[in-house]
């Protein structure tokens, strides 16, 4: 698996080796497929587990000795029949439910070679951000609706400080 825009947060957590950290926090690798026209890959919970029937994100729990980016590519072999092609590190969410505490590793996954089906028997389905129609979703997910909706460029300026022709004219010589 190719994993680009490494960061050292990300490295740092893929550092830690195995399914619970020293907390006792259960490690998770999670992959946000994203096709061309926006929409995102969602997987519903199968029955015997806990949860059942929620709506997630494809992944699931790092074994001993795996680093995040390879228990994803086992996972999405395994649930989805995928191989991932191009990924990158995007966000760590720690979430506490009441069976167990765990720490999501959010995965951008921007190219896959095959056509994810559920391998498992479980369902899945391509969703709108911002406009799902598959219902209820797993609580820890909140905080990727919320990213989804974010633009994937904002500019964040010192124009107050600087004075707004200086900032154009700066802005305007490193464009």
């Amino acid at each position: 698996m190719a994993v680009r825009a490494r960061t050292r947060r990300s490295a740092r957590v893929e550092a830690r080796q195995g399914t619970l950290n020293d907390a006792g926090i259960v490690r998770v690798a999670v992959a946000v497929l994203q096709r061309t026209d926006g929409r995102v890959l969602l997987a519903q919970r199968l029955p015997g587990t806990p949860y059942p029937g929620y709506w997630e994100f494809p992944g699931g729990k790092l074994e001993a000795g795996e680093s995040a980016s390879i228990a994803l590519a086992r996972e999405l072999d395994e649930e989805l029949g995928i191989q991932i092609v191009r990924a990158a590190p995007w966000l760590v969410q720690r979430y506490a439910y009441p069976h167990a505490d765990v720490e999501l590793n959010f995965f951008r996954i921007f190219a896959w070679r095959g056509e994810p089906r559920g391998r498992m028997g479980q369902a899945i389905a391509w969703q709108a951000p911002g406009a799902f129609d598959v219902a209820p979703l797993l609580p820890a997910n909140a905080v990727i609706l919320r990213a989804l909706e974010l633009p994937p460029i904002y500019g964040i300026s010192m124009a107050e400080d600087l004075g707004e022709d200086v900032f154009l004219r700066r802005a305007q010589v490193a464009i």
